[in-house]
């Protein structure tokens, strides 16, 4: 079976268990929200606080470049902080609920809630954690050369994968962010070996999903001239939110029963053993 076609069947999977349990895709919506707002308050305070610094660099006859400024970089590092922290916060829930509704528990959206409380503090320091590595990266990135920026891909690819069960181990085993990366790191390591040439890819899946509503757009728009385009617009903006909401529900489900896996060699009675134990094929 090929990457997308394997893909696609885990993904298949994953929204049977949302369309028995609907309750799993709140987690994403409120974190979407949460994150919209804490963005527009934290974008809205950095104006306000660089205005001053602005009307000086005018007042002498200087440039003013915002993206150098300490507040913006720091204004930057608190969004990302934030932000990080919202979507952590609400993973930890889903994935909580979603463990304990593929074992047959009865977990609602209020453990989900209370589990995620429990480990604030745990999941602040991983959100400062992941924070300054991303940025790091980011920076090394783009100062370097073509070179350069390649391996610090190939470094991001690789901290990515080492951090994949990050979330569930700060859910079920409260550890500190250090060791839930060693932590993370090992179980991927005994489970899909030190290397791994690829594996499933929600990404994929999701570009393809994506195209119907590309495609009602593009057919509004040849039908209906300039109000078809806006009126599909809307329809896509829209349809593109649902599908994100519904993918990010069936990262967090998926999520839960791979660290099963790698865990305890448990497959989910909702999940094909075979496609579990092949989600990432390993590099002989």
């Amino acid at each position: 079976m090929g990457k997308f076609s394997r893909s696609w069947e885990l993904v298949k999977q994953s929204f049977a268990i949302l369309r028995s349990d609907k309750e799993l895709m709140l987690f994403p919506v409120l974190s979407a929200v949460s994150c919209l707002i804490v963005t527009a308050v934290i974008a809205t305070g950095g104006t306000i606080m660089m205005l001053p610094m602005r009307a000086a660099a005018l007042a002498a006859g200087e440039r003013f470049q915002p993206n150098q400024s300490p507040v913006f970089l720091l204004g930057m590092f608190t969004l990302y902080v934030a932000n990080y922290f919202i979507m952590v916060f609400f993973n930890v829930a889903l994935v909580g609920v979603a463990n304990s509704r593929l074992m047959g528990g009865s977990w609602t959206f209020r453990d989900g809630m209370e589990l995620a409380w429990a480990r604030k503090g745990t999941i602040l320091q991983w959100a400062l954690v992941a924070a300054t590595v991303g940025m790091i990266l980011r920076t090394l990135e783009r100062r370097m050369g073509f070179i350069g920026s390649i391996i610090m891909r190939i470094i991001g690819v690789a901290w990515t994968l080492a951090c994949y069960f990050v979330v569930p181990v700060l859910a079920f085993e409260d550890l500190t962010p250090i060791e839930a990366v060693k932590r993370s790191a090992k179980l991927f390591r005994d489970t899909w070996g030190e290397k791994v040439i690829g594996g499933f890819s929600l990404s994929l899946v999701s570009l393809v999903l994506m195209l119907p509503g590309i495609g009602l757009w593009i057919a509004l728009m040849f039908l209906g001239g300039i109000k078809g385009m806006l009126f599909g617009l809307a329809l896509m903006i829209l349809y593109f939110l649902v599908l994100s909401v519904f993918m990010s529900a069936a990262q967090g489900v998926f999520n839960a029963a791979l660290y099963r896996y790698a865990c305890f060699k448990q497959v989910p009675p909702a999940f094909d053993h075979d496609l579990v134990a092949a989600a990432w094929a390993p590099k002989s």
